[in-house]
């Protein structure tokens, strides 16, 4: 079994075949015929390998959040999931791109949302990945990442369910960018923005024009070219970093100012495709620092030894700080 206070990293190429396994459990047992047997053979795979625990950790944890999950039965949920790709996201996307549903097979809608296994674009790799929308907008994404782009006549919407991205100025004088996250919405019609979706809130970067933030609460932020925010459902502050700090992650490092070390193992376990466990004690603390986003694991090193931390490294799989 692995630690509690593990930090996951959000990519779900590394975790694939557990995070799909881990679905498949959860349909079965929700089903509540469930025999001695299946359940003991459900046992041995959670204890057979590490990513099979943290994936179904994770998995019962983000579902927690769902109550529409409770009640619905495993049948509904694996109809939902073998409906054609298309109409799942289609399902999914509503208003700015937050999954919401009214009829039997919500829970599996739920479900492929939590890890953004539909996505329209995302990037696997831990190389940054550069894309081109069909009316000419171009996109940087880091690892991890995965962006759903449901449209309108008037404008592009772009919504990040992970990771971070960057985007070039959009090119139509009539429209404007509208990205959409957990937290809030950010609009502009002639600055670079990067946007990077964090647990604990979506910290954004305008650079070479001006930007509004809103969150989801109605709070509203003019962003002025070069500053940095912090948007989350509660509140938008700025942050100390510039944006040339934050967009440096385009070119491969992290540039932190006072940030949270929770945002830090974050961002680093993109990278890392494994498990990251960092004790309660150095995660309610705050660092600054540059940290090479082409080795993680010197920069994981870094982090922990400014903490005053031994990292060790089991193979590719988990990195614990002690």
């Amino acid at each position: 079994m692995l630690p509690d206070k593990l930090i996951v990293s959000g990519d779900v190429s590394a975790l694939h075949v557990s995070v799909r396994e881990a679905i498949e459990w959860e349909l079965m047992l929700r089903d509540g015929d469930v025999s001695p047997e299946q359940r003991a053979q459900f046992e041995s795979w959670r204890l057979a390998d590490p990513s099979h625990e943290a994936a179904w950790a994770v998995l019962q944890a983000r579902l927690a959040r769902f109550s529409a999950l409770k009640n619905a039965s495993g049948t509904a949920v694996r109809r939902a999931v073998d409906e054609p790709s298309h109409a799942r996201r289609r399902l999914l996307k509503v208003g700015t791109g937050v999954a919401a549903g009214v009829l039997a097979g919500v829970g599996a809608r739920e479900l492929i949302k939590v890890f953004a296994l539909d996505a329209d674009i995302h990037n696997s790799n831990v190389a940054a990945k550069s894309v081109a929308l069909d009316d000419g907008v171009r996109l940087t994404l880091g690892a991890s990442t995965r962006v759903y782009l449901p449209r309108k006549q008037t404008q592009r919407d772009i919504v990040l369910a992970s990771g971070q991205i960057a985007t070039a100025a959009y090119p139509g004088a009539s429209g404007f960018v509208e990205i959409g996250t957990r937290d809030g919405v950010i609009q502009t019609r002639n600055a670079r923005l990067s946007v990077d979706a964090l647990h604990m809130h979506t910290v954004v970067a305008v650079q070479g024009g001006g930007a509004i933030l809103k969150s989801r609460k109605g709070e509203l932020v003019r962003a002025t070219n070069g500053t940095v925010w912090s948007l989350s459902m509660q509140r938008i502050e700025q942050m100390p970093e510039t944006s040339a700090d934050v967009f440096a992650w385009v070119s491969g490092t992290l540039i932190v100012l006072d940030r949270a070390v929770p945002d830090v193992v974050e961002t680093l376990g993109r990278y890392f495709k494994g498990y990251i466990y960092f004790p309660s004690a150095a995660t309610n603390r705050r660092v600054s620092g540059v940290f090479p986003l082409d080795d993680v694991e010197a920069s994981l090193r870094q982090l922990a030894e400014g903490l005053g931390l031994t990292l060790n490294f089991y193979g590719k799989a988990l990195a614990v700080a002690s």
